[in-house]
């Protein structure tokens, strides 16, 4: 784990081929059938929010094949939902409609899952192309989730899988292996104090904002691109913070927020794209409020798909008169057996003593 300092001054439609061909070179026996079998990070535990083997209960699969001298593949999945099923104990992946290989085939697959459901209403659309003779390019015949959209009317965890190249034998096919991966990032924010004793810091009102909220993801190179903001106003995700929570000058005392997904993005500097983060503090002493403020970060993140980060800013203050009030913000990724670690980058944090802007 690589670590930073930072510091803060205050202030489902399915198309099968209708050629003679495919029904003549088809075999249709339920040995031959095309399934599917699938996993999320198989050594994985469990995380609020996360799709993991537990809560991992539905993915939309797309598909098609070719063959030498084949003018134009065969689409044979189309966003069809493939559920799981349990069988004498063990997990089995449904879906409706049998489709079966055709020998000699090379066969493509892409699929994804957004907390189980299919992409709609806004919040990213599915779009697929099949391969093209004139271009061979895997971006030209892979899935892509057009318009994408993660923020605070849009927070699940999204994860894809691909499969390309398969060749069909006449017998003994086996399930599409799918290995699902996370496509988006996480972040949180960890509140420390080094006021003096007998004074308690309150934190409320986090949140993420600024931030890139839709782009579009290519399921078959695993990479994000076209990132805009969208809507009138700015794109912002609230981080909850437990109910009269606060922390003090006492070793193991912090505040954590949730996690929120974000749309994963090497902000670049030069061009001045740039986060917030937001937060307020009320400082206490003797059951008396007796500094309160908004304030606002700005930096500019290295979000990498798959990685958490974990951003653990330290509330402190002399003993005379609370002057200066100087945050130092750490950044690291915090890790599980479910996402990746990676590497992190520099950030300053400047900060808009006025509060942050109304949402």
């Amino acid at each position: 784990m690589k670590k930073h300092l930072f510091f803060l001054a205050a202030g489902a439609l399915a198309l099968t081929a209708c050629t003679s061909e495919d029904v003549v070179e088809v075999s249709r026996t339920q040995s031959n059938v095309i399934g599917f079998e699938n996993v999320v990070n198989k050594s994985s535990r469990a995380v609020d929010g996360d799709l993991d083997n537990t809560t991992f209960d539905n993915f939309y699969v797309y598909g098609y094949y070719t063959k030498p001298g084949m003018a134009t593949p065969i689409q044979i999945f189309n966003g069809v939902a493939v559920h799981k099923t349990m069988e004498s104990g063990s997990s089995k992946w449904e879906y409706s409609g049998k489709r079966y290989w055709v020998p000699g085939c090379t066969y493509y697959f892409y699929a994804y899952s957004c907390a189980d459901i299919a992409l709609a209403n806004g919040m990213g659309s599915p779009a697929f192309s099949l391969f093209d003779a004139t271009n061979p390019n895997v971006d030209n015949r892979a899935l892509t989730l057009t318009q994408y959209i993660c923020d605070s009317n849009h927070q699940h965890d999204l994860v894809t899988a691909e499969n390309e190249s398969i060749t069909a034998l006449e017998s003994g096919n086996r399930d599409v292996s799918l290995s699902f991966s996370h496509a988006l990032c996480k972040a949180k924010a960890v509140f420390t104090t080094d006021f003096p004793d007998d004074y308690k810091v309150y934190i409320s009102n986090v949140y993420f904002s600024g931030f890139y909220n839709q782009a579009d993801f290519n399921v078959g190179t695993g990479n994000w691109s076209g990132f805009t903001s969208k809507g009138e106003n700015t794109p912002y995700v609230m981080l909850n913070v437990p109910a009269n929570s606060f922390v003090e000058n006492k070793a193991g005392s912090e505040v954590t927020t949730s996690e929120a997904f974000l749309i994963p993005k090497l902000y670049d500097t030069s061009k001045n794209e740039n986060a917030q983060i937001h937060f307020t503090i009320a400082v206490m002493k003797d059951n008396e409020t007796i500094l309160e403020r908004n304030i606002v970060g700005t930096w500019s993140p290295q979000w990498v798909k798959g990685n958490i980060y974990r951003y653990t800013i330290q509330i402190s203050g002399s003993t005379a008169g609370i002057e200066p009030i100087v945050f130092a913000a750490e950044q690291s990724l915090s890790g599980n057996d479910s996402w990746d670690s990676s590497t992190q980058v520099n950030m300053v944090f400047g900060v808009d003593a006025n509060g942050p802007a109304s949402n």
